[in-house]
C-alpha cells in the first residue's frame, strides 16, 4: 500500500480502539511495521469493545483499558498523546437511543464532553512540544446529516442539516466542529504540524462486530444464526449505503497519513448518477439486505411488520452518501462488493 513507509517506526493511537472498527484497524496497521500501536478503551458496557478480539496481536499492540481509560483522562491520556505520530479517534457510541432523560447524560459524555477533554489533552501535548508532528482523523458518521429527503441524495459535505435524528446525531456533529476548532487555533497559534481529518461513515459491518450492538447487518446476521425471523420494521424499504470495514480502515489510514484536514464522506456513490449505479452495489434497501442475507445463508425467515413508535420518531429515512470528494483527492473507493463483503462476513460468525 502508498502509505506503508508513512507508518513504518510510528506510534498509533486508537480510541475506543476494543471495538469493531478499531480491533480490524489495529490488525491492519500491525503489518505496516509500526513501532507501537496503542489501544485506549473504556470499555462502556453495551459499547461493543472486547479485549480478546486483539489478543492475538498482542505482541505489537499496546493496551489502555478499563475506568481509568476513558479518553477525557487528561492526566492519563497525556503521555499517550506525547509519544503518538497518528490518532484514529473511534471512541463514542453508535446508539440511536430514544430522545429520554436517561440516555442525555450517556450520550453526551460518550459522544461529546470526552472528545472536548481528549482535544484539550492534545492541545496541551502539543503546548509543551512545539516541534511535535500530529495527525487526527475523528470517525464521525452520516448520522450528523439528519433526516435527509430523497432530493438531497446522495448527501454531499457541505450539507446543511437542519432536522436531527437523535442526541448522537447532533452531539456526533458537534465533536466533529469540536476537532476542527482544535486544529485552527493551533494553526492560527503558529503549530504548522497538525493534522485533522474526520471521516463520515455510513453502516459498516465485517469481522468482530458484535451481533448484539443494534446494527442492521449484525442485527440480520444474528436472526438467520439464531433460527429467529428477520423483522422489517414498515416493511424494510428505506435506503441505506453500506461499507466493509476494510475499506472503511483503507479510507481512514490515507486520511491519517495524507497533508490534508478536511471533511470526507464514505459510501458508494459518486454523485447523484451514483445512486442508480452504485459502487459494489452497495446501496441497497433493508429489505434486499434481508433477502441478500437470508439467500447467502440458505436459511431464514423475514416478515414485515409496523414500525415501533419509538424507533420511527429516530428513523433518518433514506441516506446515502456521495464520496466524489475522497475519490477525485485520494482515488478511493470501496473495493468489496456487498455480496462479497456479507458471505465473508457470514463465514466469520459461522
Amino acid at each position: 500500500m502508498k502509505y506503508k513507509k508513512s507508518l513504518e517506526n510510528k506510534t498509533i493511537l486508537i480510541t475506543g480502539g476494543c471495538g469493531f472498527i478499531g480491533t480490524n484497524l489495529a490488525h491492519k496497521l500491525s503489518n505496516y511495521n509500526p513501532k507501537e500501536i496503542i489501544i485506549v478503551d473504556s470499555l462502556v458496557k453495551g459499547l461493543g469493545g472486547d479485549v480478546n478480539n486483539l489478543q492475538e496481536r498482542s505482541g505489537k499492540i499496546a493496551l489502555y483499558t478499563g475506568n481509568d481509560w476513558d479518553i477525557k483522562n487528561i492526566e492519563k491520556i497525556k503521555p499517550l498523546i506525547a509519544k503518538s505520530d497518528y490518532i484514529f479517534n473511534l471512541a463514542g457510541s453508535t446508539k440511536h437511543n430514544p430522545l429520554e432523560e436517561k440516555n442525555i447524560s450517556f450520550d453526551l459524555n460518550a459522544n461529546l464532553t470526552s472528545h472536548i477533554y481528549f482535544l484539550e489533552a492534545c492541545r496541551q501535548v502539543l503546548q509543551e512540544k512545539k516541534d511535535k508532528s500530529l495527525s487526527i482523523v475523528f470517525v464521525g458518521t452520516r448520522d450528523q446529516y439528519g433526516k435527509l429527503k430523497l432530493k438531497n441524495l446522495p448527501v454531499k459535505e457541505n450539507f446543511l442539516p437542519r432536522t436531527f435524528t437523535d442526541y448522537q446525531s447532533i452531539n456526533k456533529i458537534t465533536a466533529e466542529a469540536y476537532h476542527f476548532l482544535f486544529y485552527s487555533s493551533l494553526k492560527e497559534s503558529g503549530f504548522p504540524n497538525i493534522q485533522v481529518n474526520s471521516a463520515r461513515i455510513v453502516n459498516t459491518y465485517g469481522p468482530y462486530q458484535d451481533l448484539n450492538c443494534g446494527a442492521v447487518i449484525p442485527t440480520f446476521i444474528k436472526k438467520i444464526l439464531n433460527n429467529c425471523p428477520i423483522e422489517l420494521w414498515g416493511g424494510g424499504d428505506v435506503l441505506r449505503d453500506f461499507n466493509h470495514v476494510d475499506d472503511v480502515n483503507n479510507a481512514l489510514i490515507l486520511l491519517a497519513t495524507s497533508k490534508k484536514s478536511d471533511v470526507y464522506n464514505l459510501g458508494c456513490c459518486i454523485g447523484k448518477k451514483g445512486m442508480s449505479n452504485p459502487i459494489g452495489g452497495n446501496l441497497k434497501s433493508l429489505k434486499d439486505i434481508a433477502y441478500l442475507i437470508k439467500d447467502i445463508a440458505k436459511k431464514g425467515e423475514i416478515k414485515e411488520i409496523p414500525y415501533p413508535l419509538e424507533r420511527k420518531n429516530i428513523e433518518p429515512g433514506h441516506c446515502c452518501s456521495d464520496i466524489t470528494k475522497i475519490y477525485n483527492e485520494f482515488g478511493w473507493i470501496p473495493q468489496i462488493n456487498l455480496r462479497d463483503g456479507l458471505e465473508k462476513t457470514l463465514q466469520f460468525y459461522n
